[in-house]
């Protein structure tokens, strides 16, 4: 059949769900046997007109309906009941070997962390720091032990205390993808820590005092690390035992798992927050009640995350309940450039492309840092670490990506950094437009990705020197939350016209601001974890397991722990700006699936008013 054909014999009945979708009352029977008619109509146009406007018109039909039944509704109250009663029960239980041996770790560092404060009485100096121990000797000194709990609001202590417990929670749990290694350093470094800090109180005859004030809030707190190193186990185990399913699959479905609890416990460090931040403070509150208090708090853990997950496996309430093994989509096959999709898509779909060259990706981001940095070391007048200094959180680990942005020493790294960052964006690019089926490259048209270019390249110079003069959170949103937006400006230059401004009024009606700061928000905040990560005790483990490999003498360890984060944080500054590009890009075509679908419908009124039709113009 003509596809003018199949337009005529049609559009009545389109027309007719396009009226039920725009009427406050609407006939559900209707639009379903409707909703049906379409879906089988754009099966058809999918196999006969796959690169006509008659089909992007039927898709976008059919997506109105699905948003618009499903935009703005409500979870049920069932379903947020059924995760705490059944789902977080249920992956508890399965991960009960994974939370025997997190305790397990933990209870050895703990003992770990008292027996080295026995033999060494200055190691709780090493593990807490001077400055702490200092002024807790005050407090002892000044009859009032616990006064650490008091300096500050309740309301303001309680937000920082949870926003701390929260990313040590979370940093336990994601390092789980280091083959679980990562969360079982995590879990040592916590138990060690804790451990040395009880002693330093027991050594000094505090025990009591400082048991019933530590463990009031404590005991729900050290008992979610616990817990969440059981998430971080479940995460890894994907990657050591994939069992039948490939190991890609297995690690996702594992993720998947140890994600959920992390999630179950969000509520419990909130708590425990509130504990530390409203009661704590209160040490003169009888040693009985506060007694009780860690008593209730120990069943409350025992009981939610031990005891039910048993009782409900005992009484075969899990038994043909399957969660979490579900296998996630593979996605090997081409991207789809035809469908509305949100910002996690969207960047599901920017590593999907990556994940397809991984050998041009590493070898493309590690040879521009080594190029960069090799002359970056060998003609600065200072030594490796002196050239580049990180210091202390992610922030420290950002001021010395600063640092290598240019520096008074070495002005000539600012320009060399502009021109890396252009080879990768024009690479990026390019990728992008050789992803593209043929049949869809041959449908979009054919801007100048060179002007397009250049729209991500002009404001380069400005950005880095922004960040060089001050790497805080807000130069760093600035930057990460801008390049979604000059991506879309430039996949508009490379696909539909050679004109920037009015690619520029076109941008503005494709972007959707919301998936657009999602998606900065999403890249930007994986840049976060991995700068997070240079910074861990894990890093610096990794480091000095490899420091058989530095020549003794002053300051070669130094040196060495100095270039290879440099290397590292490059390498993430480089991919999180390429991830950026790339995802700005395909904004553009979920974006034209939506703002199109008014042309389109246009188009179709017209079907029947002229003599001669041969078809909608191609999109």
């Amino acid at each position: 059949m003509k596809e003018t054909k199949f337009i005529e014999q049609n559009k009545d009945k389109w027309a007719e769900f396009e009226s039920l979708l725009a009427s406050n009352q609407r006939d559900p029977e209707r639009l379903n046997d409707l909703f049906i008619q379409i879906t089988d109509d754009l099966s058809y146009a999918r196999t006969f007109y796959p690169n006509r406007s008659v089909r992007m018109y039927l898709n976008s039909l059919a997506q109105r309906v699905f948003h618009n039944v499903y935009r703005g509704k409500r979870v049920p109250a069932g379903r947020f009941r059924k995760f705490w009663a059944l789902d977080m029960p249920q992956v508890m239980w399965e991960a009960r070997w994974a939370l025997l041996l997190a305790f397990s770790i933990f209870v050895l560092a703990f003992t770990i962390g008292v027996v080295s404060s026995i033999l060494n009485p200055d190691f709780a100096r090493v593990v807490l720091s001077d400055e702490y121990v200092e002024m807790t000797l005050a407090n002892i000194e000044n009859n009032d032990p616990m006064a650490v709990y008091k300096d500050s609001g309740p309301l303001g202590m309680s937000v920082g205390i949870a926003a701390n417990n929260l990313f040590v929670a979370l940093r336990t749990a994601i390092f789980g993808v280091l083959a679980s290694i990562g969360t079982v350093f995590m879990l040592l470094y916590n138990g060690i820590m804790v451990g040395a800090f009880q002693y330093f109180f027991i050594e000094r005859g505090l025990f009591w005092e400082s048991f019933l004030t530590i463990w009031i809030h404590g005991t729900l707190e050290i008992s979610a690390i616990i817990i969440a190193g059981a998430a971080g186990l479940v995460a890894g185990s994907g990657l050591l035992f994939p069992g039948t399913y490939r190991r890609v699959q297995a690690f996702q479905i594992s993720m998947r798992r140890g994600l959920k609890i992390f999630i179950g416990l969000v509520p419990v460090f909130i708590l425990a927050a509130v504990f530390e931040g409203f009661l704590t403070r209160y040490t003169q509150t009888p040693d009985a009640i506060r007694g009780l208090f860690i008593l209730c708090s120990l069943f409350f853990v025992l009981w939610y995350f031990v005891w039910l997950p048993w009782h409900l496996a005992r009484r075969g309430v899990f038994d043909g309940r399957e969660q979490g093994k579900e296998l996630p989509p593979d996605r090997a096959d081409a991207i789809d450039f035809k469908t509305i999709k949100n910002a996690g898509e969207i960047l599901s779909d920017t590593f999907t492309m990556l994940r397809r060259h991984p050998r041009t990706t590493l070898f493309g981001l590690l040879g521009a840092t080594v190029l960069l940095l090799i002359p970056a070391f060998v003609l600065s007048p200072a030594q490796p670490a002196d050239t580049f200094i990180f210091t202390g959180s992610w922030l420290g680990v950002l001021d010395g990506v600063d640092n290598m942005m240019g520096t008074e020493e070495m002005p000539w790294l600012f320009y060399a950094q502009i021109i890396v960052f252009v080879l990768i964006a024009t690479a990026a690019l390019r990728a992008a437009r050789q992803e593209m089926p043929d049949d869809i490259r041959e449908v979009y048209g054919t801007g100048n990705w060179v002007l397009g270019t250049l729209i991500l390249i002009i404001p380069m110079p400005f950005f880095l020197w922004v960040f060089r003069l001050d790497a805080n959170m807000m130069t760093w949103l600035l930057i990460w939350f801008t390049y979604p937006f000059l991506a879309l400006w430039c996949a508009v230059l490379m696909f539909e016209t050679q004109n920037p401004f009015t690619a520029l009024g076109r941008t503005f009606s494709l972007i959707r601001w919301g998936e657009a700061i999602l998606l900065g928000f999403l890249v930007s905040s994986l840049g976060v974890l991995l700068y997070w990560f240079l910074d861990s005790e894990i890093w610096d483990i990794i480091l000095r397991f490899f420091s058989w490999m530095v020549p003794s003498g002053e300051g070669n360890m130094r040196n060495f722990v100095t270039i290879a984060t440099a290397v590292a944080a490059s390498i993430v500054t480089y991919f999180m700006f390429l991830a950026l590009i790339l995802g700005g890009v395909l904004q553009y075509f979920s974006g034209r699936e939506v703002a199109d679908a008014a042309q389109l419908r246009e188009g179709i009124e017209k079907i029947g008013t002229a003599r001669q039709i041969r078809g909608l113009a191609r999109e």
